[in-house]
């Protein structure tokens, strides 16, 4: 075991995160609302604790005399480091409203470069070294999702679709890429998908080892440029936060970036495309990272305004949304309280009559599609754009 080098932990923040920490006020605002917190009761969990602790890391390494942070005390705040979603509930209550979402992200970096990572972690980010996806799948097996579909690649277009690792390899997950490629086609697009697409990278930044990021996002740019592409359509929330907090900086503004939830919503309002209403009862999860972290929330609202006529909400919604479990590559570091946390989101949907509960992230998809297996609910877990597919006249 590593002990925490000060000056590599200090080296990952800014004026900013160390304010944060040094400021922290203890209200506890944050702790009543982390869902692993709740599930846990693990004070380490508990964001303010943590702030707690790494400022007492930082300020005993730095004694000139008998300092240095013991062992089991460094091993305890990394491995509350990665029991976190990463979902932003404790930024979004802080009344200075600190960035905490960065501060996880790099105190995670932190602990990676000192050897504290989850192992899971650590596979993901061989396998993104071998086959540049998180699965260790073959490259070539990216594009399986569209056989039988008469889908553009690398060719010259309007937008590119960034399909992203899961929608790529996950077989639950292909219907979506089908659906997405249906609807873009449907609303007469000129849409392609790219020759070589790779991860974007979020897996590096969720687990600290973000050594080999810029790799994979210069091979990406390098792509996107090669189309002459104007706007990217994600139906990944983490992909999507990746390209605007990562990819902008190479990308500028000659290109857009849009959530499928946003395009959907404009080729409806301009009459591209239309929906059948359905009768059943609908309610839909908001993404983490699409309502709370990038501000997508009335888009799909929008769209299901037109798909049905029984929307109802989930308690904890829009910016305030409750956690899914699965973010933050949780789910790698435990993944049986990651699914008890969806669990809890299965029963307000069962609580308020839903028939089918929507997401528009893969990830969340995923994990609450196995939560709700796993308690046997009649609740039909469904993706935004297999939804919509679905009702196109």
């Amino acid at each position: 075991m590593k002990t925490m080098d000060p000056k590599k932990f200090l080296e990952n923040f800014g004026r900013p995160e160390t304010l944060w920490m040094y400021a922290c006020a203890r209200c506890g605002e944050c702790v009543d609302v982390c869902p692993v917190f709740k599930e846990t009761d693990d004070k380490y969990t508990a964001p303010g604790y943590k702030i707690k602790k790494m400022r007492a890391l930082i300020h005993k390494q730095l004694m000139p005399f008998g300092g240095g942070a013991d062992k089991e005390t460094v091993e305890k705040v990394a491995k509350g480091l990665y029991e976190c979603t990463l979902c932003g509930r404790c930024w979004s209550v802080c009344p200075y409203n600190y960035d905490l979402v960065d501060l996880w992200e790099k105190a995670r970096e932190s602990a990676f470069d000192n050897g504290l990572a989850v192992d899971a972690h650590l596979q993901m980010i061989d396998a993104l070294k071998a086959e540049n996806n998180i699965f260790k799948m073959a490259h070539d097996r990216r594009r399986k999702w569209a056989t039988g579909l008469d889908v553009p690649v690398g060719e010259k277009a309007d937008v590119v679709f960034f399909v992203g690792c899961l929608m790529s390899y996950r077989g639950q997950l292909k219907p979506s890429a089908k659906a997405m490629a249906t609807i873009m086609s449907a609303a007469g697009e000129k849409w392609t998908l790219l020759e070589n697409e790779v991860c974007c990278g979020v897996p590096m930044k969720f687990s600290g080892g973000v050594e080999s990021m810029k790799e994979l996002i210069e091979a990406n740019v390098s792509e996107i440029e090669s189309t002459g592409a104007k706007k990217i359509v994600f139906s990944c929330p983490g992909c999507y936060r990746m390209f605007k907090q990562e990819y902008s900086k190479l990308l500028g503004d000659r290109v857009q970036l849009v959530h499928s939830t946003e395009l959907i919503d404009s080729y409806l309002k301009a009459g591209k495309i239309k929906l059948r209403k359905s009768d059943q009862t609908i309610t839909y999860h908001d993404p983490c990272e699409l309502s709370r972290l990038t501000g997508v929330i009335e888009e799909p609202r929008n769209v299901f305004a037109k798909a049905t006529n029984s929307y109802v909400e989930l308690p904890g919604n829009k910016f305030n949304v409750e956690c899914c479990g699965g973010g933050g590559l949780y789910k790698a570091a435990d993944l049986d309280r990651s699914l008890a946390i969806a669990q809890k989101r299965i029963g307000q949907a069962e609580n308020r009559g839903a028939a089918t509960l929507t997401t528009a992230c893969p990830s969340c998809y995923m994990t609450l599609s196995q939560a709700a297996r796993q308690k046997k609910s009649e609740v039909k877990v469904s993706d935004f754009a297999e939804v919509v597919a679905q009702l196109l006249e």
